[in-house]
């Protein structure tokens, strides 16, 4: 599961880099290590986890309670997110 997340985590890092266009607001990120995300899931108010992958990607495996927004969708699906507490895409 380590490896998984692990992973996760770093093709979406690398699915979004480069210049963000110019209407986008700016947006506070920062990269989390499993063991950080692991931390924040078991707070008294934990974040809310985005899985970004495609549906049958996250139907076979993905955090407990996390959210499926494929990363195709996420432009319209903005809404869906909750702004609070903390949010994690992976």
């Amino acid at each position: 599961m380590r490896r998984l997340l692990s992973a996760l985590l770093a093709a979406v890092a690398l699915s979004w880099a480069g210049p963000a266009p110019a209407g986008d607001p700016e947006v506070p990120e920062r990269y989390l290590s499993v063991d950080d995300a692991r931390k924040l899931a078991d707070t008294p108010r934990p974040p809310v986890f985005v899985d970004v992958r495609e549906q049958a990607q996250f139907a076979e495996l993905h955090i407990r309670g996390a959210r499926n927004v494929p990363l195709t969708e996420l432009p319209k699906r903005l809404a869906e997110i909750p702004r609070e507490p903390t949010v994690v895409l992976y």
